[in-house]
């Protein structure tokens, strides 16, 4: 088997320790690794985190996640089904003008 030129034998050596270590295959590991790694880099260069520094975004962050919780779960369930709906009808409006 060769080795493409753009990874050297390192790369694979550590991407099959991982992998085993993780217990799945190397192209699962790599994907994982590749979202995973984009994710954080999305989170570093968002908006909130430059403006607020990442400890002060996290913080931010979980409390806009508690005030929905809490509001969503003061609805009733009539009220809910009928945001859905509405909600779920301006989606398909938005992506039929496209």
């Amino acid at each position: 088997m060769t080795l493409p030129p753009s990874f050297p034998q390192s790369f694979y050596r550590a991407l099959n320790k991982a992998a085993k270590k993780a217990g799945i295959s190397r192209a699962t590991f790599a994907l994982k690794a590749i979202k995973f790694y984009s994710t954080e880099l999305d989170k570093r260069t968002a908006p909130a985190t430059t403006a607020l520094g990442p400890v002060d975004a996290d913080k931010y962050a979980e409390m806009s996640r508690k005030v929905s919780q809490t509001w969503w779960s003061k609805l009733s369930e009539a009220e809910r089904t009928a945001r859905a709906k509405k909600a779920a009808q301006g989606r398909w409006a938005k992506n039929k003008k496209k």
